[in-house]
């Protein structure tokens, strides 16, 4: 690794998450996948350069918890699909992004169901990033860029450091919600809230006696 490259610093990247192989502004989807099938890695395309996505264990219990809880809501009411961490999804201009949980409706699929590519061209209704500490306020306003273009209707972001998260909408300032604070879905999941302290509470549990 080049510590000096700098390139996607505008987006706020820590380059030791950059790869450099294929060089930067070089690499496709192809690319995206042999990573993602064969190596296990989730690598995002932005601009021709592949960024590693940073997940710990923390961060996969929470996306996790959080998976559920959709799905729960979802499939009971038969409302789309709901995505994990290693489901991408193609941007306006060619980017390829990784949620880490993230909610399709069926009426954003042809014909009402799954399509087949490997990259999604739909487009997800809601978007959940589980912030690492590699992760920046700038590449997540990136991210929430590509993403509202495309026409996500509501992105959480989920800080595990700090117990708290922000809603972003397309045209609107970020809430900030702390303490017992209510994440709300709407408008992409009318009827979906999800309480701060449940969401961080699966952090704390432990084995029940008995």
């Amino acid at each position: 690794m080049n510590p000096t490259f700098d390139a996607p610093k505008l987006l706020g990247i820590p380059s030791h998450r950059i790869l450099l192989q294929p060089a930067p502004g070089t690499a496709t989807e192809e690319d995206v996948l042999h990573l993602l099938h064969h190596h296990d890695r989730i690598c995002e395309l932005i601009d021709g350069t592949l960024v590693e996505k940073p997940m710990g264990t923390r961060e996969g219990i929470l996306a996790s918890f959080l998976s559920y809880r959709l799905w729960m809501h979802v499939e009971k009411h038969n409302l789309g699909l709901v995505c994990g961490a290693d489901s991408p999804f193609r941007m306006m201009r060619n980017n390829i992004r990784y949620p880490d949980v993230s909610f399709v409706p069926w009426s954003a699929m042809p014909n009402g169901e799954a399509p087949d590519d490997a990259i999604w061209r739909v487009v997800p209704s809601l978007a959940v990033e589980v912030l690492s500490e590699s992760n920046t306020h700038t590449e997540m306003m990136e991210k929430w860029s590509e993403l509202s273009e495309l026409g996500t209707q509501v992105m959480w972001l989920i800080d595990p450091v700090t117990s708290t998260a922000e809603v972003w909408r397309p045209g609107e300032e970020p809430q900030l919600l702390t303490g017992s604070g209510i994440l709300d879905a709407s408008p992409a999941l009318p009827g979906f809230t999800l309480a701060l302290n449940d969401v961080f509470g699966s952090l704390a549990r432990r084995r029940q006696p008995g």
